[in-house]
């Protein structure tokens, strides 16, 4: 069985799960998921060779599931094996994921969509959910979207990998981001779709982008609320709350008009761009934040004594 193929070779060569994965037999393929969790536990020198030939593995262990409670079943045990993974390894498994999902995508059929869409959404949900579990901030958000950047937002993804994810992204971080991150941690992982939506050439995805991501995004501004109730059931327990608005739309409309600025933004989407910023602009004024008002907010505040003298002295100049 794949469990006892673990056990022989644990010590040695990292052991070949691939037969075991995909077999027809869904008691085989079983043992052979609980074996791959146990390995990837102790996996604290997996490369990055080896990982791509376990999610192979794992890929066509999904692709021979059928019936919609097995497949739901499967695709949660996949997604969450990032958390069995040591610390260190995780964004390795979050890059080689999108990778395989990339390079297998063309020669899935429509009828195993729905279950690799299924697989996807999850394990974009829990690639977050082990980002949050560990100290959140700009730094580690940043790294993170690096991964996504190589992958779910690449140029040069399928259209059918980026359109998934312009569709599911701020779901996932309504969800996962606790109510609390920094609009820095936002801006961060908002990054790989922003770069995605100024270099790509498909019209469809540029307005796959405003539709599912931006324009919410902007219209929550206008209503003082950047998120909603995150799926049943999902999340970490502090997500839902939404982005940190004002300051977050404030940013994001700085963030358009430097990107609808820069040369290397495919033409016909610099106007796209335009329009978008405007729009965030005219939100961050109804919401009455602006640049200048947050920097006012975020400046250290004088003691009363000292900011009299400081007023009468700009006064006398």
């Amino acid at each position: 069985t794949g469990e006892q193929l673990a056990l022989t070779q644990m010590g040695g060569q990292p052991p070949k799960f691939g037969k075991q994965l995909a077999s027809s037999d869904k008691s085989i393929r079983d043992d052979a998921v609980k074996a791959v969790t146990r390995y990837l536990r102790q996996a604290h020198s997996l490369t990055e060779l080896e990982l791509s030939k376990v999610w192979k593995a794992l890929f066509y262990c999904m692709w021979h599931s059928d019936k919609r409670p097995v497949q739901a079943d499967l695709a949660e045990r996949l997604s969450a094996l990032v958390h069995a993974l040591p610390a260190e390894k995780r964004p390795l498994f979050t890059r080689v994921f999108w990778r395989t999902m990339a390079r297998e995508w063309h020669g899935i059929d429509r009828l195993r969509l729905d279950k690799f869409y299924m697989l996807m959404r999850l394990a974009l949900r829990h690639s977050l959910r082990a980002l949050c579990a560990d100290a959140l901030d700009e730094q580690s958000a940043t790294a993170f979207a690096a991964l996504l950047q190589d992958g779910l937002f690449a140029s040069g993804a399928p259209r059918g990998v980026q359109l998934f994810g312009l569709d599911q992204y701020l779901t996932a971080l309504r969800g996962e981001l606790p109510a609390d991150a920094e609009p820095a941690v936002w801006m961060a992982l908002l990054e790989p779709p922003l770069l995605l939506l100024g270099a790509v050439a498909d019209p469809h995805v540029l307005q796959r982008g405003t539709e599912q991501l931006l324009n919410p995004l902007i219209e929550a501004g206008a209503e003082g609320e950047a998120g909603e109730e995150g799926e049943a059931g999902a999340g970490n327990g502090e997500g839902g709350e939404g982005a940190p608005l004002p300051r977050l739309l404030c940013e994001l409309s700085e963030r358009l008009f430097d990107l609808a600025a820069d040369p290397r933004t495919a033409e016909a989407n610099r106007q796209a761009l335009y329009g978008l910023q405007r729009r965030a602009e005219q939100r961050t004024e109804q919401s009455g934040a602006s640049a200048a008002r947050l920097a006012e907010e975020d400046a250290p505040r004088p003691r009363q004594g000292a900011g009299k003298a400081v007023g009468r002295g700009e006064k006398s100049r």
